[in-house]
């Protein structure tokens, strides 16, 4: 069959544009184009410049919230949270201690009374604990160390730290001289608080000046004692802070760490006499000057878990007359005020000052002492 030259003319040119486009080395396959990797601009096939594809901005991760540590135990025996059990041999600096029994109450009472007729009964609202201890000397020297009942103290959940009482202990008393290696044992007396739990013996070596020094024993089984948490919320008040404004009468001054109250108030002859009851060997007064005694009471509320003192030279007494006096040497009525307090611990007790003779508006200046500022000073009235 005769084909015409123009059905032949398409296929020539489908041929002709077949051949060019091998030419130019394109391709039938449709292949992805590689990303752009490049800052710079580049020309795309239509001759069209575009802009460079910029990596994604990184995104903030929250830092996690750290949590609070953990509480954890204090070392063993160190602390009155966590004391040592009463079975344990206690290895503290220069000694071994172990106590080896203890008697508390009427029994106790009656092995002192026994062992001296004039020991005189526990105060009232206290009872006798007698603890039995053997002690070695660890000293690394050649010298020879005393270790007696004035290297022991008590405590328990009435917050008080309780000393060696004024008794002849049972035999064998604790009071020995020893040289490195040396052993003793004995009786050491202390009056605690009737029914008073959490008792515990503090290892307090008399003549050791060392913060490390204290060891803590369990008496009582599960004996544990720690500052309340409530003592942080009290806050000091201005009560008291001016000399020409005093706290009033039978009022609590309130500072960083004491809230301090005066009971009551005897002056003039009624303190003398009180002097004289409480020791035949108590001094007059000076020419010019009178005695008066009054009766506190004090709570420590300071938060360190360590105990302070309290004491009659915490106080001075001024008036009228502006002059602040020296305070009398003289023994003070029971209860004389003098304690060891923990956190929370309070006590009350009697002490003797001096005035001038008719002196008015006599005021108690407290100021504890060894403090290096005066945010706990307070004024305190004495009069009505």
């Amino acid at each position: 069959m005769n084909t015409s030259r123009k059905s032949i003319i398409p296929f020539l040119l489908l041929a002709l544009v077949f051949l060019i486009s091998l030419a130019c080395g394109s391709t039938t396959t449709d292949t992805p184009a590689a990303p752009e990797t490049t800052e710079e601009a580049e020309v795309s096939a239509a001759g069209e410049q575009t802009e460079p594809t910029n990596p994604p901005e990184p995104t903030n991760t929250p830092e996690p919230t750290p949590l609070p540590p953990t509480p954890t135990a204090s070392p063993i025996g160190l602390s009155r949270s966590n004391p040592f059990p009463i079975t344990e041999l206690v290895t503290a600096p220069n000694w071994d201690i172990q106590v080896l029994e203890t008697v508390r109450g009427d029994a106790a009472w009656q092995a002192i009374l026994s062992t001296n007729q004039f020991n005189e009964p526990a105060p009232e609202g206290m009872e006798y604990l007698l603890v039995k201890i053997h002690a070695k000397c660890t000293y690394a020297d050649s010298e020879e160390h005393s270790i007696s009942g004035a290297d022991f103290k008590v405590t328990g959940d009435r917050l008080i730290v309780y000393t060696q009482s004024y008794v002849v202990d049972p035999e064998p008393s604790l009071d020995a001289q020893l040289y490195a290696e040396g052993e003793a044992e004995g009786w050491v007396s202390f009056a605690v608080g009737q029914g008073e739990g959490n008792l515990m013996l503090i290892v307090d070596e008399l003549m050791n000046w060392d913060d490390d020094r204290y060891r803590f024993i369990a008496l009582d089984e599960g004996a544990s004692i720690s500052v309340a948490q409530d003592l942080a919320g009290i806050t000091a008040t201005d009560l008291g802070e001016d000399r020409g404004s005093p706290a009033p009468l039978g009022e609590t001054i309130i500072t960083e760490n004491w809230k301090v109250t005066i009971l009551e108030v005897v002056r003039g002859e009624g303190a003398w006499a009180m002097a004289q009851e409480a020791n035949m060997f108590n001094e007059a007064p000076a020419e010019g000057m009178e005695y008066v005694a009054f009766k506190v009471h004090v709570q420590y509320i300071g938060t360190d878990d360590k105990a302070e003192n309290i004491s009659r030279i915490f106080f001075n007494t001024t008036g009228s007359a502006n002059v602040v006096y020296e305070d009398p040497f003289l023994v003070a009525p029971e209860p004389g005020l003098d304690a060891y307090l923990y956190p929370g611990g309070e006590t009350e007790g009697w002490a003797i000052l001096q005035v001038a003779i008719d002196e008015t508006n006599i005021m108690v200046i407290f100021e504890p002492i060894f403090a290096f500022t005066d945010a706990d000073k307070r004024f305190m009235s004495l009069e009505p």
